[in-house]
């Protein structure tokens, strides 16, 4: 009876343990995958518009220039290489209607 108390508690000893590893061994959260960050791969990037190849033609990698928007007029802006070749990259990006910074990155 003694040698059969000992080894129920050994056995929940050993489970306790067992268990306390496991919990231990677990990122944070678990195995659960983080949501996807707002603004982030819910649409694809966006294609420069066909001026902004225009007005890069004939020019560098890096070449500052001067680009009309409809909402702020003149700007500055980079020559910038793409897989479609050079285009013009506003200094900062253009706002929305609103007003507001149209710029997912600077929200973090």
């Amino acid at each position: 009876m003694k040698n059969l108390l000992n080894l129920a508690r050994a056995s929940i000893f050993m489970a306790a343990l067992g268990a306390s590893l496991f919990v231990h061994a677990q990122p944070p959260g678990g195995d659960q995958k983080r949501p996807p960050e707002a603004g982030k791969d819910d649409r694809p990037p966006r294609e420069p518009p066909p001026q902004a190849y225009e007005d890069c033609k004939g020019k560098k990698e890096g070449a500052v220039v001067q680009i009309t928007t409809p909402r702020e007029g003149k700007i500055s802006a980079t020559c910038t290489n793409s897989p479609k070749g050079l285009f013009a990259k506003p200094e900062r990006p253009p706002r929305t209607p609103e007003g507001k910074e149209n710029n997912p990155q600077a929200k973090k």
